[in-house]
């Protein structure tokens, strides 16, 4: 639990798929099923379905499929992780924001815990993040969306948190306060 001191100090916030943990083995997956093949050095967008040419039903039936595989076994991206180790050691409050569903929660609690990431709080099936972030008084926040980072610009959040977009080949061109390469 927070002391009241670490409530009144800003939180660091991280999404998952794409910041902490990687997408490659969602796009190996995704190229295996639909038998198009795509490289992560060449995909120009950020959606599933945009990339592979599928219907939004099309793409949660591949990522129902596929969902236990994927977010036990993606690959942890070391710099953001070192950077939550580096982060936890100084007793910055870590919270993990993600668009992940909530029966989702065993296999990424597990794949946190391999990974070695500490975090205070995560908030699944997250679709209204700048809400989270504005409430949970957190100072800068990490994703991948570029659209999601963008659109946060214009909110009232972008006055009290840094978003830092974790560099990556669909989000270029995208308005932010700073790029992480991973």
């Amino acid at each position: 639990m927070m002391s009241d001191f670490d409530k009144q100090r800003p939180a660091f916030g991280f999404d998952l798929d794409g910041t902490l943990f990687s997408i490659k083995l969602i796009l190996k997956r995704f190229s295996q099923i639909t038998g198009k093949e795509m490289s992560f050095e060449n995909m120009t967008k950020y959606s599933m379905a945009e990339t592979f040419g599928l219907t939004e039903d099309q793409e949660y039936e591949i990522f129902s499929k596929i969902k236990d595989d994927v977010n036990l076994n993606s690959k942890p991206l070391k710099k953001t992780v070192e950077l939550t180790h580096r982060l936890a050691a100084q007793n910055c409050p870590i919270i993990i924001i993600t668009a992940r569903r909530q029966n989702a929660f065993e296999e990424t609690s597990k794949a946190l815990e391999l990974a070695g990431i500490k975090y205070d709080q995560i908030f699944m099936n997250a679709n209204e993040k700048a809400d989270i972030i504005m409430e949970n008084n957190i100072g800068r926040y990490f994703d991948d969306q570029g659209q999601l980072i963008e659109k946060m610009m214009d909110h009232p959040v972008s006055k009290s948190c840094e978003m830092t977009l974790i560099d990556a080949p669909y989000n270029q061109g995208f308005n932010c306060d700073s790029r992480m390469f991973v």
